[in-house]
């Protein structure tokens, strides 16, 4: 039959209103089919990132086509508008951290304040994991990307790659691995979407620095994030005394960044920052990790191991939900 889910956050930094109607069986060869309506608004200011904020509207459709047992490709469309707020006096821009950067009233100039996009979704999945909130063997990878189509306003596309694999080391001892990378860019001389950009720091991607801190900044100190991202993580597994498999402990070893449009103090101009393992922070630490009723639950705390001046590092961290 057909399933229902709803998202709703009304938090000051990110509110969402989302629905999805999900049909698992659409035809006799196990074609599936998803709708989803959406209303998100992203506060980058209230989450100390940059003075900016954004909100999305649309819906789109797609269809999961099953390949072999394990594998599924995915073919949609989907339809954005963005309306982004931008603050401050622009003279100022390039020094004041109560003024957008220079770059997002750069988009606006291009853009307008309000952008539409027509989107086109592909993806690919394989899935061998022996159990989906708490796996000991097997892996999972997904390929995702998405362009807009030269009928709206924008020109980008975007594409990301996911590869997690667990190794079972005892009965009750796992170790995981997970590689993610992520790339997009603009088209026909436009420019990249701001709001499209990859964010690295904090549980899910580097443990031990600021969520969405790691990258490059503006000349006023906000973090820009970027068009190019690498995340890279280990986790270590291990059951907790007098515990069942829904609390387990975990040390892990986190590293990873994300490469864009930056301009340094003193700098009149930006500059596309090329890509380098040089640049990769770690963190290394241990924590919890609980299936809770409510869901799945992580805490961790962190230690950085590369830190340079002017990351923001925080030791204490939890996500909710599954995954590094």
């Amino acid at each position: 039959g057909k399933s229902f889910s709803a998202e709703v956050n009304t938090s000051k930094s990110q509110r969402t209103f989302a629905i999805s109607v999900g049909e698992p069986y659409v035809t006799p060869e196990g074609i599936s089919r998803n709708w989803e309506l959406f209303d998100r608004k992203v506060d980058l200011d209230d989450l100390d990132v940059s003075n900016v904020a954004y909100e999305t509207l649309g819906g789109g459709i797609s269809f999961g086509v099953p390949i072999t047992e394990d594998d599924r490709v995915f073919v949609g469309g989907r339809f954005e508008q963005t309306k982004v707020t931008l603050r401050g006096d622009r003279s100022k821009a390039a020094t004041s951290d109560s003024v957008s950067p220079e770059r997002y009233w750069q988009y606006v100039d291009e853009y307008g304040k309000s952008s539409q996009s027509a989107l086109l979704t592909l993806g690919w999945s394989r899935d061998t994991r022996d159990n989906l909130l708490a796996p000991t063997r097997g892996r999972y990878q997904r390929l995702s990307g998405e362009v807009s189509l030269p009928v709206l306003d924008t020109r980008y596309y975007r594409a990301t790659y996911q590869l997690t694999q667990y190794f079972p080391l005892s009965k009750t001892w796992t170790l995981g691995f997970n590689f993610q990378a992520g790339y997009g860019d603009s088209y026909n001389n436009k420019q990249y979407p701001f709001f499209k950009n990859f964010y690295a720091g904090g549980i899910g991607s580097v443990r031990g620095y600021e969520s969405s801190t790691l990258g490059p900044t503006d000349s006023n100190g906000d973090h820009m994030g970027g068009n190019k991202q690498l995340i890279l993580s280990t986790e270590l597994l291990f059951p907790l005394p007098g515990a069942d498999r829904t609390l387990r402990g975990l040390f892990f070893v986190d590293g990873g960044y994300v490469w864009g449009y930056e301009r340094k103090k003193g700098q009149t101009g930006y500059h596309d920052q090329r890509f380098s393992l040089g640049d990769l922070r770690y963190a290394a630490g241990f924590g919890v990790a609980w299936i809770s009723p409510l869901g799945p639950l992580k805490f961790s705390i962190a230690f950085p191991l590369n830190d340079k001046s002017g990351d923001d590092t925080q030791r204490f961290q939890f996500q909710i939900g599954t995954g590094f």
